[in-house]
């Protein structure tokens, strides 16, 4: 099931796709979502931000940073504005310093990169070297990939538990 799950995130679009499911996914995950995708605003750099706890730790904000399919060469730090290294710098240049509201900033923060794909190989040491680099005592990253979120999907929309015995084969199926 979750090879399945995961090529379907891997060809979804960012725009009102990928972008459309998370917000639900981080919800579902208890976690309250208090920005999501904007078409005409700005946003500097964060497609989805969400505040709370996982897995019973101390409540962070969550900001992520969306891009569809493989994180490649082009879509790390290409020629679009909408190139993922760009929108890291707006969200610590900017967003961080402007836009959290009084109530979070006092807690550290999570930069979330979030793709469908994977990290493709020659992007990895850019990629490892940026977050190492920009990561603090009040900052950290993580990376939401294509894996990372299928597995969230399964155990959190798809759980098995909730539904009736009679309707689980078809789930599997």
């Amino acid at each position: 099931m979750k090879l399945i799950i995961r090529q379907y995130v891997a060809g979804l679009k960012e725009r009102s796709e990928l972008d459309a499911v998370l917000p639900d996914l981080l919800s579902q995950m208890g976690l309250v979502v208090y920005s999501r995708p904007g078409r005409g605003t700005r946003q500097d750099g964060v497609d989805v931000a969400a505040v709370g706890s996982l897995d019973g730790g101390p409540e962070k904000v969550y900001l992520f940073s969306i891009k569809a399919g493989d994180l490649s060469r082009k879509e790390w730090n290409g020629d679009s504005i909408q190139s993922l290294r760009p929108s890291l710098d707006e969200i610590i240049d900017s967003y961080i310093a402007n836009r959290i509201s009084p109530e979070h900033r006092k807690k550290k923060i999570v930069i979330c990169v979030t793709f469908g794909g994977d990290v493709q190989e020659q992007v990895r040491p850019q990629l490892k070297a940026y977050i190492k680099k920009n990561t603090s005592r009040k900052v950290s990253f993580e990376e939401w990939n294509g894996d990372k979120l299928a597995s969230l999907i399964q155990s959190n929309f798809l759980r098995e538990d909730l539904i009736p015995d009679s309707v689980r084969s078809n789930l599997r199926k």
